[in-house]
């Protein structure tokens, strides 16, 4: 697409559903770059593969901040077009609504690029460019797309959020030796503060005298903080939180609750009143105290992090350390309770976590779980935190596109949470953003997030608010009214911070290295408030997932494999969430401790395979409804061999409930990896496509009793004691990992 707002007629239909969207009627369809989904409440067209040109896009997943994700993608015999078609969601695309047409119509415009508007930035604002190009380049090295970076016309710029357009493969290796040759080119028209500065810090890249990315990103970091020094922001933020029409009470939790607040800050701000922190929590347990959780998080997070903000100059790794440290205090802080009380499975309570902490002259966004951030801007709005759920980890470990994950029956189940599990599985993600940004972060629980409200409203109830300075109590207000109305099936919290830089007159920077050798080192921080906590014991179960909409978090079901990924790529296994709330069943643990700890803190890439090759032998899965995904749900069927069912003689079906036993594990020439399973036990059912029922289940006195359906004995199934193979992605995506079995679930597996 052009440049220019794209306001003429869109094009016929491609595919039966996408308009495109173009400024220049003599444009070829498969020129045009914006395309629109006119059903967008239908999933988009399933994909029995991921094309290989998709990859690079799934494993930068967590790069959400910064790169759009895979959305759909198209086949000639679909679009009719002569090429194959990618199309990407959370584009660097910015829209306007033109209030001066009836009805208002919606421009829309590719965001300009880095040279466009690089000669008229500020000087901190092109140091924060290159910073954030930095902080991306050993994440796309990994995936062989660091040409991206070189290709300055992929880079768009929304005020100081870098984002790119597409990612361009490498065709040779590229080092900083090539970046620095290329970020020379902007040295001409950098601004005289920090341009005597980028001259050397290009030549030192050219010559090979900063070979790691970690230098760069901590050189620029130590002149953005010097930059600082000029720098005064005024920071405006608020919070609230409601029950909502359909719940008996409010688990969610936030901070500051229902009071509005504004600080001037600089560089020489050293104690306020009020620190800026922004907090939203959302309780899980339903009746088992998820408010009581939601609550003792932000109280516990509140006392830990407000001193962080009246310390200046930290750097933004210590800063993250902290508030790792602050998080796995309030989840051992929740774990123990739990233990003490003795709460075991469903009946532990929880909390996911979103939080916006200023540290001058940044913003430090860290959460857990599915609660989000979004960078609102004037003529944007993006979500900058990655979900904690199945269906992120699905697209990270290159399974599906998150359109496709997001359907599955367990997509929406969280994998990770404050206080259900033991924090050496706690994996938070921090990121930062500098304050000189012109923007708003919105900060909610899914109750406004579900079903793509925050899209929805925020062009005309947010981004309004990035260029004005109206109080924030009345938005706020509004989003959890209209959350009420169009979703209402939950507890809403919603917090607005928003920022609103101004420039003095900046220091010049010398023409050589700034790296923070006197900053503050983390043993210096304060140390969190010491926790007594007492030994977790793994006592999470597993039942098998329903899909109702939307997504609740009262039922826990351990989900192992899951991987995380940080802004720093850290990676390791978590547990999961089921909807399903069944009744207690006494559960005996098996004496083993899987060997999962040493995945952690490796790359995202060598970990996701690790994760996968590495499915311990001896361990326990039930399987689930649906062998695959993009599959036709159809029960998961072993084959006699490590080849393709076709290429093998296939098994009888599994039946949904069966408990499995990873007996063995085999890597083929082609480099899939294969578990051999043995079935231990099976439920008792109709048919294939009855879930299990305990028989000391609840029921409901409301409804008739009805005589029981005679089982379908015509059905041949995997009975236990049959032994067979499956490649490991099924493992994960149509079965459900198990901490703890019965003995009659162990079955013919029993120890």
């Amino acid at each position: 697409m052009g440049n220019r707002p794209l306001t003429h007629s869109p094009s016929p239909l491609v595919a039966g559903r996408f308009l495109v969207w173009h400024g220049d009627q003599k444009s070829a369809v498969g020129a045009h770059r914006i395309w629109l989904d006119t059903r967008p409440d239908t999933p988009p067209p399933a994909l029995d593969r991921v094309p290989p040109v998709v990859m690079p896009y799934l494993k930068l997943f967590h790069l959400a901040h910064h790169i759009p994700r895979p959305y759909a993608y198209l086949s000639r015999e679909q679009t009719g077009l002569e090429t194959e078609v990618l199309l990407l969601d959370a584009a660097p695309i910015g829209t306007r609504l033109n209030d001066q047409t009836t009805p208002w119509k919606t421009e829309a415009a590719l965001l300009p690029s880095l040279p466009q508007v690089w000669a008229q930035g500020s000087a901190l604002r092109q140091l924060n460019w290159l910073r954030q190009i930095a902080m991306m380049w050993t994440a796309l090295a990994d995936q062989g797309v660091t040409a991206t970076l070189l290709a300055l016309d992929e880079l768009r710029t929304d005020g100081a959020l870098l984002r790119l357009t597409t990612l361009v493969t490498d065709k040779a290796p590229l080092t900083l030796v090539d970046l620095g040759r290329r970020w020379q080119e902007l040295v001409a028209t950098a601004q005289p503060p920090m341009k005597g500065y980028l001259d050397w810090l290009t030549h030192a890249l050219a010559e090979g005298r900063i070979t790691a990315a970690e230098t760069l990103i901590a050189e620029l970091e130590g002149a953005i903080q010097a930059l600082a020094q000029g720098l005064l922001v005024t920071v405006d933020w608020t919070a609230d939180t409601d029950q909502g029409p359909t719940r008996d009470r409010n688990e969610d939790a936030c901070h500051p609750e229902k009071l509005s607040y504004q600080q001037r800050l600089t560089s020489k701000t050293v104690s306020v009143e009020t620190p800026p922190l922004l907090l939203v929590c959302d309780g899980i347990g339903g009746h088992e105290q998820g408010n009581v959780a939601s609550q003792t998080a932000i109280k516990l997070l509140q006392q830990e992090l407000e001193p962080l903000t009246q310390q200046c100059n930290l750097p933004p790794a210590a800063v993250a350390q902290r508030l790792n440290q602050a998080l796995i205090l309030a989840n051992d802080t929740l774990s123990t309770r739990n233990n003490d009380e003795q709460r075991s499975a469903r009946a532990r309570m929880g909390t996911t976590v979103v939080l916006a902490l200023v540290h001058f002259p940044y913003v430090a966004i860290a959460h857990i779980g599915d609660s989000r951030a979004y960078r609102v801007s004037a003529q944007t709005c993006y979500q900058i935190t990655v979900d904690d759920d199945v269906a992120s980890r699905e697209a990270q470990m290159g399974y599906a596109l998150y359109s496709e994950a997001v359907q599955l029956p367990s997509g929406g189940a969280l994998i990770q949470a404050l206080g259900i599990s033991e924090s050496g599985y706690l994996y938070p993600t921090v990121q930062h953003l500098l304050l000189d940004d012109a923007a708003v972060l919105l900060l909610c629980s899914d109750g406004l997030s579900d079903y793509d409200r925050v899209d929805a409203l925020a062009p005309h109830l947010v981004a309004p608010l990035a260029t004005t300075a109206t109080p924030l109590s009345a938005p706020v207000a509004e989003l959890i009214q209209r959350a009420n109305q169009l979703n209402g099936h939950d507890n809403v919290t919603v917090g607005l911070m928003r920022f609103a830089p101004q420039t003095k007159t900046l220091p010049t920077l010398p023409a050589r290295s700034l790296q923070q050798a006197d900053a503050p080192s983390h043993s210096d921080l304060p140390p969190p408030t010491p926790v007594l906590t007492a030994q977790t014991t793994n006592t999470l179960t597993v039942a098998p997932a329903d899909a109702p909409q939307p997504r609740s978090k009262v039922a826990w079901v351990p989900f192992f494999g899951g991987l995380i990924a940080v802004l720093a790529t850290l990676a390791a296994v978590g547990f999961g969430l089921s909807r399903r709330q069944l009744a207690p069943v006494p559960f005996q643990p098996l004496a083993r401790q899987w060997a999962i700890a040493p995945l952690a803190g490796q790359p995202l890439p060598s970990n996701a395979l690790a994760a996968t090759a590495n499915v311990p032998v001896g361990s326990f899965w039930q399987a689930e409804n649906g062998a695959g995904l993009g599959a036709d749900r159809d029960p998961l069927r072993l084959s006699q061999r490590p080849t393709s069912i076709a290429e093998s003689t296939a098994m009888p079906p599994v039946a949904i409930g069966s408990i499995l036993r990873v007996i063995s594990r085999q890597t083929a020439a082609d480099n899939t990896d294969w578990v051999q399973l043995q079935v231990c036990s099976i439920p008792s059912g109709i048919s294939l496509d009855q879930l299990p029922q305990e028989v000391d289940q609840e029921t409901n006195s409301d409804q008739p009793m009805t005589a029981p359906v005679a089982p379908d004995l015509t059905q041949r199934l995997s009975a236990p004691g049959d032994k067979g193979w499956v490649q490991a992605r099924q493992l994960y995506a149509a079965t459900a990992f198990l901490d703890l079995v019965t003995p009659a679930q162990a079955g013919r597996c029993g120890p």
